[in-house]
């Protein structure tokens, strides 16, 4: 068995394949059957590399769904969360952030994977607690900002735990008195830990997404004013944080990743069609009015942007970078370039439906609309318009001094945001903006 093409030194259930149990099962099985005098030792070397190989994919298991209860069965007993969450000097290996509830994409309309556990619940050795509280509209690069967060919580630690839309309820748990409408309620398995955070020695950020939405609208938004001063009192901060994107590339962008489909399901209802029912119109401003039915005009424009107003922090999609280092400087941690650079590069996800609709959504482009399907485009994206220039007009200043806006803020595709932007009409203030922000090259 251990000639087979393997150097002594090296483990047989290294290889991709034999973690599958695939290369070890058959391998074993030609060892048993064999007729070698030694039988008696080379199966009992099998049997003990069997139980080794058991024991590995039993741990990975364990890693995937129950992270948290791994790192507690390598440390010392805890009997407080004070005890779980202070720093503790024995404690010197990394901590994982895979244990939180991921999602792995299948390109659209397949199944995902999920993982529980918070992305990490760790020691921390900064004073002062606080709490970013994400706001996140769907295609406008909140699952980017979220990949920094997590990043924040690789070794050395700088966040204690990261929430996604899935785990509110641990963060509504922390302050039970503040959301008794939420049923806070702490779950083991799903928090990561037997006992809740201590809030007041804690950095935690938390996402609202999708239906999570509402939990943000309804309860945390009339009681953020008494989070704060509960916060300030503990010398800590809340940071509420959200991202808007230019009105145009986000329905295009949202178009292609969920398309509408027609009445058999068998198809993606064409843009133009789509453009021209009204159910394409304000989707940003209804994001903020809680996923609110299109209204005629530009109703519910006002009350919107006094929505907006209220957030702390407001970044645009294309200049996410100013934008993650004013979250850290209102959390009072150093700028960490290096984090932030590879969670920026290290982001990936997939940009529209899988299959034949798929496919049939991603032929459109703004290229492909004559001038009707670019004056509905118009028409669709006009109150989003102002929405999206108050986000221009509060993206927090460029990093460097020495470095323009174009030259920090444009990714690749800019250049064709900005033709986008020119090919439909325009009020001359947004142009203005838009200008100013990713240039006219």
């Amino acid at each position: 068995f251990l000639r087979q093409g393997r150097p002594a030194s090296t483990s047989p259930w290294s290889s991709r394949k034999s973690r599958t149990g695939v290369t070890t099962a058959v391998s074993i099985q030609r060892v048993i059957k064999s007729n070698s005098p030694r039988r008696g030792g080379v199966k009992s070397t099998v049997l003990d590399l069997r139980l080794r190989e058991r024991r590995q994919r039993r741990s990975l298991q364990d890693s995937s769904d129950h992270s948290m209860l791994a790192i507690l069965s390598t440390t010392p007993a805890v009997h407080s969360s004070a005890e779980l969450y202070e720093p503790a000097a024995a404690v010197t290996a990394p901590y994982p952030t895979a244990g939180g509830v991921a999602r792995r994409s299948t390109g659209g309309g397949g199944a995902t994977r999920r993982r529980r556990g918070p992305w990490a619940v760790v020691p921390q050795a900064q004073p002062g607690p606080s709490v970013v509280l994400l706001y996140h509209i769907e295609k406008t690069g909140g699952s980017a900002v979220m990949k920094w967060l997590k990043r924040q919580t690789h070794a050395p630690s700088r966040l204690a735990a990261v929430y996604s839309y899935s785990q509110t309820s641990c963060f509504f748990a922390l302050h039970a008195d503040l959301f008794p409408g939420m049923e806070p309620r702490w779950r083991d398995k799903l928090c990561g830990g037997a006992a809740p955070l201590d809030w007041r020695s804690s950095k935690v950020a938390v996402e609202f997404h999708s239906y999570s939405k509402g939990f943000f609208l309804r309860s945390v938004l009339p009681a953020l004013g008494a989070l704060k001063r509960r916060y300030a009192e503990a010398n800590g901060t809340v940071v509420a944080v959200t991202s808007i994107r230019e009105p145009a590339s986000h329905l295009l962008s949202k178009y292609r990743m969920w398309p509408p489909r027609t009445a058999d399901r068998t198809h993606a209802v064409p843009l133009p069609a789509w453009l021209a029912s009204g159910e394409a119109h304000s989707l940003q401003s209804r994001a903020l009015l809680s996923e609110r039915p299109a209204l005629p005009g530009c109703e519910g424009l006002t009350e919107a942007r006094a929505r907006l107003g209220q957030f702390d922090l407001v970044g645009v999609t294309h200049c996410l970078r100013p934008l993650l280092a004013a979250i850290e400087e209102r959390l009072g941690l150093p700028h960490d370039p290096a984090r932030t650079g590879a969670a920026l590069a290290a982001y990936h996800r997939p940009q529209h439906w899988g299959g034949a609709i798929g496919r049939e959504a991603s032929e459109w482009t703004a290229s492909r609309l004559n001038a009707t399907g670019r004056r509905l485009l118009g028409d669709a994206t006009r109150c989003d318009e102002s929405l999206y220039s108050d986000a221009l007009r509060r993206q927090p200043p460029p990093l460097e001094t020495k470095e323009s806006v174009k030259t920090l803020c444009q990714p690749p595709a800019a250049a064709a945001q900005w033709r986008i932007w020119q090919s439909i009409p325009r009020a001359a203030e947004n142009t203005t903006l838009m200008s100013e922000a990713i240039g006219s090259g």
